[in-house]
């Protein structure tokens, strides 16, 4: 089990901003882009910036990528 540094060092190391772990959080969720765009209050581009992001800096292709590397570094 991960401890709060642990996982303030993960997302220290894949340098994910706060909006990009909140995005994180919703996928985990099961929402789509839509969904995200109107929890968040953005654009759906906005989502698909930021998920672009999110897949460069944890070096995944896609959001069931990122979601098992998040999960598997405490992340979200």
């Amino acid at each position: 089990m991960y401890n709060l540094n642990e996982r303030n060092r993960y997302i220290e190391i894949y340098r994910l901003t706060p909006r990009q772990i909140e995005v994180l959080k919703y996928l985990a969720l099961g929402l789509q882009n839509k969904q995200i765009a109107y929890e968040m209050g953005i654009s759906i581009s906005t989502v698909k910036l930021h998920l672009n992001g999110i897949y460069t800096r944890l070096r995944v292709n896609n959001r069931v990528q990122a979601l098992l590397c998040a999960r598997e570094h405490n992340i979200i």
